[in-house]
């Protein structure tokens, strides 16, 4: 190992990116970028999953929980009609790596934000998991973010691999209800989900996920502005997507 001497050097977080190099440099790990369908914001670099260090929100985020459980139990009792299958494209479109989850309950969601929108009703019913998520310094953008939820992954269910449509936004999750044989992929690096433990990856990277048990997974999904982004960065991008929308008439995506 010819890095060795310096490898003892670096920091755990220098060690993973070493490691990574030298994967990618001996051909033992495929190197994937950002593939956003929508919007690419140059200079953001191409992370799988970020260092927990970056986000200081990140510990209280995870003690919360215990409370998000308590208010996902009591959504599941009381309504479990509110949760409506995430892929919902018109036959006509084109489904293409969605054909099979296209308008079904095998992936579904119950969001408390949908593309910008507070469901009002819902947030009511969950003053804890909303308390945790006025923490996160949540992606602001008119008619795409934020976006919250609780995402069910049925038993014996792959979400396919795919990439988000913004690379100027971060994904987390918080696992609440989560059996054994469940994981998730982002790009070279394959992790298993553990309660209490959140993380925070790019989504316009390459991503899919599974449940090969038979049980049901269940996580809490939002989005995030990146960490490399300033405060006149993101009040740009919200103008600009504002604008271009209004110029061209856009309708803004089914997900984001």
């Amino acid at each position: 190992d010819h890095a060795a001497p310096t490898r003892e050097q670096c920091t755990a977080a220098e060690r993973r990116r070493l490691d990574t190099f030298i994967d990618t440099a001996t051909r033992k790990r495929k190197r994937y970028q950002q593939e956003p369908s929508d919007y690419y914001y140059p200079g953001l670099p191409a992370i799988e999953f970020y260092e927990r260090e970056e986000f200081p929100w990140l510990p209280g985020f995870e003690a919360a929980t215990p409370a998000i459980q308590n208010e996902l139990g009591a959504v599941l009792e009381a309504d479990e009609q509110g949760f409506a299958p995430y892929i919902q494209y018109e036959e006509h479109m084109p489904l293409e790596q969605w054909r099979e989850l296209n308008k079904s309950p095998r992936w579904s969601a119950f969001h408390f934000y949908r593309l910008a929108e507070p469901i009002a009703e819902r947030c009511q019913r969950a003053p804890a998991t909303m308390a945790a998520l006025r923490q996160l310094p949540q992606a602001q953008v008119d008619k795409r973010s934020p976006t919250a939820m609780f995402s069910v992954l049925k038993p014996r269910t792959r979400i396919p691999p795919h990439t988000g449509v913004a690379n100027f936004r971060l994904v987390a999750h918080l696992p609440l209800v989560l059996p054994d044989q469940c994981g998730f992929r982002v790009g070279s690096q394959t992790r298993e989900w553990r309660i209490g433990e959140g993380w925070v990856f790019d989504d316009t990277i390459e991503h899919e996920a599974w449940n090969d048990s038979d049980q049901t997974r269940i996580i809490f999904i939002c989005d995030v502005w990146s960490p490399r982004l300033s405060e006149p960065e993101r009040a740009a991008i919200r103008a600009v997507i504002s604008a271009t929308d209004a110029f061209n008439g856009t309708v803004p995506p089914a997900h984001i």
